[in-house]
């Protein structure tokens, strides 16, 4: 087995950190966990190669640029701090961010992406490059997607959340096998894990070859399909990477991370559930060509499985969240009929 040693890993590693803070959490709040997140990069690769993209908001940024004086102040260097004018969603972040890391620096072969709100730790960073590196090898390129796979989606999210963001993975690989398999391909999951019952695709810390990050960030055109373009740049910044990525024969993997036993703050937790993973669903969908009757089975499918539906109010939101995904996708297609629920059975 060939090992690159983890400081040539590091040298060869850049990270993108999208950062953006509502109103809600305190300043000290939000100073703690850029500093959880950015205080110990320079261990792990150098500081310049940290790239910090702040979506639009004059208070976050504010706050970052302390984190960035402070740590130049101990360390005589810092991470690149990138203020974005408007706020234009996490993706758009990211991909600013991506873009402008790679010019940067034409001999990076990894590009990093995590979470500014302290829930991914710089720790797990070897354990994604090792993997990265190990598929890279084999493919004798860079067109690699790494996931950092949680223990639990449920702890740091909450329970609606978890559930619906397990569903929303199952079925994201099912489509992706659905639609490949009709064009003669094969979904390569030799490396996934999917240790609790689907792969961490929703997961924001995520390691990118250089080839996939190339073309996922700057060569490959937004494919809206049934999102709005402001949904896209909001709601797509885990999902959409994923789905175009295998489209563009990408290995995907995933390698185990920490994740907090209760989030702090969260700014995807301002938005609607039925919106967000409805949106998502029909995105996945209408992108992969799935009709209707095909992404209800899909749905159901994975909506079966789903401890959510044990009780009433939970019952309801998968309906409705079923509901709303297929009037999307249905809509796109010209208004075709939407399948009825089918009934639950009554013994297991």
């Amino acid at each position: 087995m060939d090992w690159s040693a983890q400081e040539a890993l590091g040298r060869a590693t850049g990270v993108v950190v999208p950062a953006y803070f509502s109103a809600a959490p305190p300043d000290d709040l939000v100073r703690r966990l850029l500093w959880m997140t950015l205080g110990d990069c320079h261990h792990y690769l150098p500081l310049e190669q940290v790239w910090v993209v702040v979506d639009g908001d004059e208070r976050t940024a504010r706050l970052a640029g302390e984190v960035q004086e402070a740590l130049r102040g101990r360390l005589g260097a810092s991470f690149h701090l990138v203020p974005l004018a408007e706020n234009g969603g996490k993706f758009r972040a990211v991909r600013e961010g991506a873009r402008g890391l790679l010019a940067a620096h034409p001999d990076l072969r990894y590009i990093a992406v995590r979470d500014g709100d302290g829930d991914h730790a710089i720790s797990d960073l070897p354990a994604l490059l090792r993997a990265a590196e190990e598929i890279a090898a084999g493919r004798d390129d860079t067109n690699v997607l790494i996931a950092g796979a949680r223990a639990s989606r449920h702890h740091p999210m909450g329970w609606v959340r978890g559930e619906l963001e397990a569903i929303l993975d199952r079925v994201t690989i099912d489509a992706l096998a659905y639609h490949l398999a009709r064009r003669g391909r094969a979904l390569d999951l030799a490396y996934v894990a999917g240790a609790n019952g689907a792969p961490d695709l929703s997961s924001g810390y995520k390691v990118y070859g250089r080839q996939a990050a190339e073309y996922l960030f700057g060569e490959a055109p937004p494919q809206y399909a049934s999102l709005s373009k402001r949904d896209y740049w909001r709601y797509g910044p885990e999902t959409v990477p994923v789905v175009e990525a295998v489209l563009a024969g990408a290995t995907l993997g995933e390698a185990a991370r920490l994740t907090f036993n209760g989030q702090p703050t969260s700014s995807f937790g301002d938005f609607a559930v039925v919106a967000l993973y409805g949106e998502l669903l029909a995105w996945v969908w209408t992108r992969l060509g799935i009709p209707p009757d095909v992404a209800a089975c899909l749905y159901d499918n994975a909506a079966c499985r789903a401890l959510l539906g044990t009780t009433a109010p939970g019952a309801e939101t998968l309906d409705t969240v079923r509901r709303h995904a297929l009037e999307r996708t249905a809509a796109h297609c010209g208004g075709a009929p939407l399948p009825p629920p089918r009934p639950r059975p009554s013994f297991l």
